[in-house]
């Protein structure tokens, strides 16, 4: 998955388009951004999976971290390698917390 284009601020939230490798688009809400091991990464979920409503809890959303690439004024945003997301999603959990506890 790679970032095709970058929309604007939809309703004071940040809202990318992604191309898969089947050429589809997923609208994607970045939550927020955050460093590990030096390096800068986004957490990201489906904008469809959300139902508008932020004090809502009536579903878990899926959560995507990708790796973001800074290219001249643009920001990029690439997969992360395999073997870095088990040490990822444990940065995630001690920075936001885990809900499942």
């Amino acid at each position: 998955m790679h970032k095709d284009r970058r929309c604007p601020l939809v309703e004071d939230r940040d809202i990318l388009v992604l191309v898969d490798e089947n050429d589809e688009e997923i609208e994607m809400e970045i939550l927020d951004y955050f460093y590990h091991e030096d390096q800068e990464y986004a957490l990201l979920t489906p904008l469809d999976e959300d139902c508008g409503n932020d004090n809502c809890d009536c579903h878990e959303r899926d959560l995507y971290i990708m790796k973001v690439v800074v290219n001249g004024d643009m920001e990029e945003f690439h997969p992360v390698e395999d073997e870095k997301m088990e040490a990822l999603i444990q940065a995630v959990e001690t920075i936001y917390g885990d809900d499942e506890e």
